[in-house]
This record gives C-alpha cells, structure tokens and sequence, in this order.
C-alpha cells in the first residue's frame, strides 16, 4: 500500500469519524427545543379538573346515554379546608342534587355519593355547561364531557337507561321481495 492510499484512507476515518459526532451532536439537540411534556398541567383523563377555593374537582364527567335522558355525575371532590363544604350542581335544565364533602377529605362521585342530573340536554359525546356551586366561592361553571355508559362507564348508567342506543340493521325492500 502506498503513502498516499493509507493517507487518503485515514482522512475518510477521520471524516466519517467527524461526520457521525457532528450527527449525533445535531440530533441530540433537538431534545433541548422539545418541551418535556411533564413541564405543562393537562387533563390526563376524560374528565375536567378546576379548583374553587378549598374545592378540587378532579376528572368529573357526566354519565348519559342519550339527549334529553338522566345522567350520573363521576368524578372527585377534594375538601382541603377546616370545614365541611356544602356542593351544589345544577344545568340549565335545573337542579342536579348537593353532596357534603367532609372536612379534609374527599368524595367519589358515582361510586360512594350517587348523583344524578334529572336531564341532560345534549347527546353523549358533546359537552354539557355545569354550575358547581359552594358557599365560600359562589357559583362557577364548568364545562363537563358527557359520555355513554360504555366500557369504564358501564357501572355509571343512569337510573332507567338501558344503556347507549345501538343501531339495529333492518332488511331493504330489495332483499326481503323474491324474485
């Protein structure tokens, strides 16, 4: 082999060489432009998350199975307070019932404290404006999804329903008239 094949050899190590740490230098930067996603506060479940004074409302969710039908609240409240909070719902429609969340404590909605809203007025998938009110903070509106009583859901189903309406296939003229 001669000086200048072995020179020219060792020159293409050294550039590739070179190469593959300025690449890997390159691509390791884009790191440092990507936030980290645990750096931002998002809603990690299907449900809202808010927070009224000494009121944390975690991953709430309205139970309904059709428009104009009842549905089941689930969800958190979290008390942080001394005292135990008096929490009032209501929709346009009305009403929807209180719970009392004892001092320092917390309540599972649709699990230990059942609560249904008489009517629901838009269909699952939608959402649905809710008043949660308490003494201390006054009335606050949430904007609160409204699901079917599918899969996780299933043990929510509203008092009556029977569960989501299913599409049931019906015969065309054509395929019933014989020939």
């Amino acid at each position: 082999m001669t000086t200048a094949a072995l020179t020219t050899s060792r020159h293409r190590l050294r550039a590739t060489l070179a190469a593959a740490v300025l690449g890997s230098t390159l691509l390791g930067g884009c790191a440092v432009f990507s936030p980290m996603q645990t750096d931002y506060a998002y809603q990690a479940a299907d449900g809202v998350n808010a927070t009224f004074g000494d009121l944390d409302v975690r991953g709430l969710v309205i139970v309904s199975d059709a428009k104009d039908a009842a549905g089941n609240l689930v969800g958190q409240l979290v008390n942080s307070s001394n005292e135990d909070l008096q929490v009032a719902f209501a929709t346009e429609a009305g009403p929807g019932g209180q719970v009392t969340v004892p001092r320092r404590s917390s309540v599972n909605l649709g699990e230990e404290e059942p609560l249904t809203l008489p009517k629901v007025g838009v269909n699952p998938g939608d959402v649905l404006q809710l008043q949660v009110a308490t003494a201390g903070t006054g009335q606050n509106i949430l904007t609160v999804p409204v699901l079917p009583s599918l899969a996780y859901y299933e043990d929510s189903r509203p008092p009556g329903s029977s569960g989501p309406a299913t599409a049931t296939p019906s015969a065309s003229p054509s395929a019933s008239a014989s020939h």
